[in-house]
């Protein structure tokens, strides 16, 4: 018997492509809303959007949102605290991810706090850089 490789794919990354979602990205110059067409970018997107929204932020979900701000200028936080915070949230709005690490550093000569997030969707790989300024967060 031949032992073929064994694929977990989403049925609507199957076929004639068609939009999904919509990417959080907004700044290709060409549209106003850029379509994913893939779980995998669609995920990515959530995931952007999950860690930038601030709890309070989402009408009718008060407690959707990563809560960045909140969270990196309280003065006993530490970055271990809220990748685990993140990750244990993470999962209540995207369940059918796998996350293997979650890495949060600040570099200080920036100002910037990077955000690194290693996850697996559908068994295909996939990470998540997010540099995100302090200033932008003060606002």
């Amino acid at each position: 018997m031949l032992n073929r490789p064994t694929y977990r794919l989403n049925p609507q990354d199957v076929g004639q492509p068609r939009g999904i979602g919509i990417n959080v990205l907004f700044n290709n110059g060409t549209n106003v809303f850029n379509t994913t067409y893939t779980t995998k970018e669609q995920v990515k997107s959530n995931l952007i959007n999950y860690i930038l929204t601030d709890k309070g932020e989402r009408f009718f979900d008060p407690l959707f949102g990563g809560n960045l701000r909140a969270s990196l200028f309280e003065p006993d936080t530490t970055f271990d605290n809220v990748a685990a915070r993140l990750e244990q949230e993470i999962y209540a709005y995207v369940p059918n991810i796998i996350i293997r690490d979650i890495t949060i550093r600040k570099l200080s000569d920036q100002n910037t706090v990077n955000i690194i997030l290693d996850y697996s969707i559908n068994n295909q790989d996939d990470n998540l850089v997010l540099n995100v300024s302090t200033t932008d967060l003060s606002k």
